[in-house]
C-alpha cells in the first residue's frame, strides 16, 4: 500500500472579506449573514469586515436575527486561530465613536499580505465626491430611503437604492480613485465596498475588487484570497452566481 504524503499546506483560505451588511435595515439577509459568519472561522485564517457593518447608529432598528449576526461576530472576534478585523464604513459613523460602542478596534484602511500579495482593504467612501461635497443632502436622502425602506417592498427599495448609486456615477469613480491610491501604497490588489456592486477589474497592473453589499436579493458576495488567486465569490454556494457587471475587462478570478 502506498501511504498518502502527509501536507503541512493549510486548506483553509487565507483572507475573506464581506462589506455593506447594513444590520438595521430591514434588507438585510441576516440568516444567511449568520450561515457564513459560522463558516468562515473554519474555512478562513481571517476575516476583514469592510464597512457599513450598521445601517446607522439608531440600535432600535436591530432585529433579533441582527443581534445574532452581532454575536457571532464578537465571539469570533477573540479566536486564537482567527483573525476577525472591523473596518469603518460612512454608514456606521466615526471610527472613533463606533469603536467605543462596539467594544473593538475600528480601522479606516488596512493592508493584508501573505507571501503572494498585497492587498488594500478600505470601504470606498473616502473617495465618493458626492456625500463629501454634499453632506446634508446625503443625510436627507438617507433619512427618506429609511421611510421607503420601512414602508415599501424590499424590491422596491432595493430599486431605488441602485438608481440612486447609478446616478450618482460613484461605481466608476470609486474603482478608478481606488486603483490610484493603491498604487501609491505600493500594493497591486485593492478591495473595496460602498457602492453594491461587485465587481472585479484591471487597470495598469492593479486588480480591482468591490465586495458588493448583503442587502441585494441572495446570492451574497464576498472577496476570498488565497495564495496568489483573489476570487469574487457567493453565498450560499448553491445558489447560482449572478451574471458578472459589465466592467473592462471583468472577471470573477484574478491573479
Amino acid at each position: 500500500m502506498i501511504e498518502a504524503l502527509a501536507t503541512t499546506e493549510d486548506p483553509r483560505y487565507d483572507c475573506l472579506v464581506i462589506s455593506d451588511l447594513h444590520l438595521g435595515s430591514d434588507m438585510c439577509n441576516a440568516k444567511l449573514l449568520e450561515e457564513f459568519l459560522e463558516w468562515a472561522p473554519s474555512h478562513a485564517k481571517q476575516l476583514i469586515i469592510n464597512g457599513d457593518i450598521f445601517d446607522d447608529l439608531n440600535f432600535n432598528r436591530l432585529k433579533k436575527s441582527h443581534f445574532a449576526c452581532l454575536r457571532s461576530i464578537r465571539r469570533n472576534s477573540d479566536r486564537d486561530d482567527f483573525s476577525l478585523i472591523w473596518m469603518r464604513g460612512n454608514h456606521d459613523g466615526p471610527a472613533d465613536i463606533v469603536s467605543h460602542i462596539v467594544g473593538v478596534e475600528i480601522l479606516d484602511e488596512y493592508i493584508f499580505e501573505n507571501e503572494k500579495i498585497r492587498l488594500l482593504i478600505l470601504h470606498g467612501d473616502q473617495f465618493d465626491t458626492f456625500i463629501t461635497k454634499f453632506v446634508w443632502l446625503t443625510e436627507i436622502s438617507c433619512a427618506i430611503f429609511y421611510f421607503i425602506q420601512k414602508y415599501a417592498p424590499h424590491r422596491a427599495s432595493r430599486w431605488i437604492r441602485r438608481v440612486t448609486k447609478k446616478w450618482q456615477r460613484n461605481s466608476q469613480l470609486i474603482e478608478q480613485r481606488a486603483i490610484e491610491f493603491a498604487r501609491t501604497r505600493k500594493c497591486r490588489y485593492v478591495t473595496c465596498g460602498h457602492t453594491h456592486l461587485p465587481l472585479m477589474s484591471q487597470k495598469d497592473g492593479i486588480t480591482y475588487v468591490n465586495s458588493g453589499t448583503w442587502i441585494e436579493s441572495p446570492p451574497c458576495p464576498f472577496v476570498s484570497v488565497k495564495g496568489d488567486e483573489v476570487r469574487l465569490q457567493f453565498w450560499p454556494p448553491a445558489l447560482p452566481a449572478p451574471e458578472a457587471p459589465l466592467a473592462e475587462p471583468a472577471s470573477e478570478t484574478l491573479r
